[in-house]
């Protein structure tokens, strides 16, 4: 199981929206228009009869084992105690592992739209993943990459919106993103020192209101081989922490995702100076335990003193039996998200992730796959396609839907669900 969940991180680069298409025109080249900052936008809904199909019979025991397990965590939660939480979404057209497409002169139009369409649907925090090494001096284009991320910022505050970075190093080696890295030059010496400097200069140029250090670190080793033991770990979130400071006021964070072993957590929870302990969730576990483990996770750092965020969350459309079977691949896991069955589980997924957050005193919740908020595949007429195929068509349907300002069910949802205060 271990070796597996090592790397179901990856599904935090599946959803990228320009970072992969299929299409003849890549998303990066359609001309988009965009609102003044101050003015929003109009969102065309779905009929209100729209009923979500029912799960095919391969899927249904898996809905059920999801729905019963989410039903069950939601209530065995303690009431809220109404602190202020804020839901968010990942800026997913300005994400780092894109590489050379952002330096398109139409992107930021691509960037603008969304953020339109985010406010509009009450969203007030994004996301923005900016990865290493773009930003070191001696990586092509780093001036260029670093002047995109200066004015995607610009955007997100003239809007009155808050910003969280998330760094990391970048997919380099998958099928996720087409940007090279020669990993085997670093060593974990060299790799924390170079990153060390990105994260200066993003806190100081980008200036994001969030600066998530590091996640998953599991996955760090994944892409670059690089092992961190949890002392590692927190070694090196420690001595970020010392060198970046807190320039602008910027709040400092880092973090695991619930299928990493707990110490890596337990190892932050004392470092001066660290703000924010930041959690990703992906798989459920069995019986939800890995949404137990979110939740404990945050009233450990409240009790340390720490705020606690989630800036990375989706649900993994898979039973626990399955996500450890012999076989099992992120693809087939992330290929089955796709479809519009699974609108009512994604709908409790993010009843429950909010409620989570409210008992436990979260104050900011991102959810991850933006793209599913303007679209979905019907399984009766996508289900036969690839992985690749299905990721091309909800990019290219998605990106249409954004721009016509028409959203999906579960985009509907969302609306309501920040609208009526989570009720």
């Amino acid at each position: 199981m271990k070796r597996l969940l090592s790397f179901v991180l990856l599904p935090a680069i599946i959803g990228l929206a320009c970072a992969r298409s299929n299409g003849a025109t890549s998303p990066t080249h359609v001309v988009v228009t965009s609102t003044p900052a101050n003015q929003s936008i109009t969102i065309t809904p779905l009929p209100a009869t729209f009923v979500s199909p029912a799960a095919p019979e391969q899927y249904q025991s898996t809905y059920t084992e999801l729905d019963t397990a989410l039903a069950s965590f939601i209530n065995s939660l303690p009431t809220s105690k109404g602190e202020p939480l804020n839901l968010g979404a990942e800026l997913s057209y300005a994400n780092g592992n894109i590489g050379e497409p952002l330096l398109n002169p139409s992107t930021i139009g691509l960037v603008q739209k969304q953020l339109d369409v985010l406010k509009s649907m009450g969203v007030r925090e994004v996301v923005v993943a900016i990865k290493f090494p773009l930003l070191e001096p001696d990586f092509p284009h780093s001036a260029d990459y670093l002047q995109f991320f200066k004015q995607v910022s610009a955007e997100i505050h003239a809007r009155g919106m808050k910003l969280l970075v998330e760094a990391g190093p970048i997919f380099s080696g998958t099928i996720y993103s087409s940007v090279h890295v020669d990993w085997s030059q670093y060593n974990k010496d060299t790799f924390v020192a170079d990153q060390q400097n990105e994260l200066i200069t993003i806190a100081n140029q980008v200036q994001p209101d969030y600066l998530q250090i590091a996640n998953e670190p599991s996955t760090i080793t994944k892409l670059t081989g690089i092992q961190f033991t949890p002392a590692d770990y927190a070694s090196f979130i420690q001595s970020s922490v010392q060198k970046i400071g807190h320039p602008n006021g910027v709040k400092l964070g880092a973090g695991a995702g619930t299928w990493d072993d707990p110490a890596y957590m337990n190892d932050l929870m004392d470092i001066q100076g660290l703000d924010c302990i930041d959690i990703h969730i992906y798989p459920l576990g069995r019986d939800a335990s890995l949404l137990q483990r979110a939740y404990t996770t945050a009233l450990d750092a409240r009790n340390n003193g720490k705020c606690a965020v989630i800036s990375e969350a989706w649900l993994y459309k898979v039973s626990a039996e399955d996500l450890t079977a012999p076989g099992s691949t992120l693809e087939a896991i992330s290929s089955q998200d796709s479809f519009s069955f699974w609108e009512p589980l994604d709908e409790e997924f993010i009843r429950a992730v909010t409620r989570l957050s409210q008992a436990s005193g979260i104050e900011f919740v991102s959810f991850f796959w933006t793209r599913m908020f303007f679209t979905d595949l019907d399984y009766s007429q996508y289900g036969s396609l690839s992985f690749e195929q299905l990721n091309g068509q909800l990019n290219q349907t998605s990106l249409v839907a954004m721009q016509n300002g028409t959203l999906s069910p579960l985009g509907l949802f969302f609306q309501n669900w920040i609208a009526d205060g989570f009720k």
